[in-house]
């Protein structure tokens, strides 16, 4: 491997690292509006109740045989899990031969009211794809799962946007299991 190449790898890796840790700050965050549930549930500022939500646990949400299809084999290593403390979760599986990889953020609840990603992406610039998700710089696919904004980024070609179509599909998924 060329000093080029394994510069490519690094700075790669480091920018995803940057992204996914960006990613789980904005999709975890209750917003100011909507108490976070605690305790099986709230009283807002209206007076109504609001049901806690299921916790989804993210690594639960693809088979190892859908992620080896889509970046290989994951080594000795098993998925990366996260979560935010308000209902939220990350898992990050990642290839360490080809720095290949697959994150899952999802969000807390209420943070994609009535099913809505907020209008501003903590990403910036979007581009719209088809059913309700957006495509942010990165790899990265912005959706709704109820009322959570979540993220699948995808990192297995970094010159194109080919890996959009994987990303497209594992939402299709995650939506199916969460």
């Amino acid at each position: 491997m060329t000093d080029g190449e394994v510069r490519a790898r690094e700075w790669w890796a480091r920018a995803a690292a940057a992204v996914m840790l960006s990613g789980v700050a904005a999709c975890g965050s209750t917003p100011a509006n909507q108490p976070a549930a605690v305790g099986g549930s709230t009283t807002g500022s209206t007076g109504a109740t609001t049901v806690e939500a299921k916790p989804v646990d993210a690594c639960a949400l693809l088979s190892i045989d859908e992620v080896r299809q889509v970046i290989g084999a994951t080594g000795d290593t098993g998925p990366q899990a996260g979560g935010t403390g308000d209902g939220g979760s990350s898992c990050t599986w990642e290839n360490p031969d080809t720095y290949h990889s697959i994150t899952i953020d999802v969000g807390s609840p209420g943070t994609a009211v009535g099913g809505n990603l907020p209008a501003e992406s903590a990403y910036g610039q979007t581009e719209p794809g088809s059913g309700g998700i957006r495509f942010a710089p990165g790899g990265i696919a912005e959706f709704a799962l109820r009322d959570r904004a979540c993220e699948v980024q995808v990192v297995t070609k970094v010159t194109d946007n080919t890996d959009r179509s994987t990303a497209v599909r594992l939402i299709g998924l995650v939506r199916d299991r969460a």
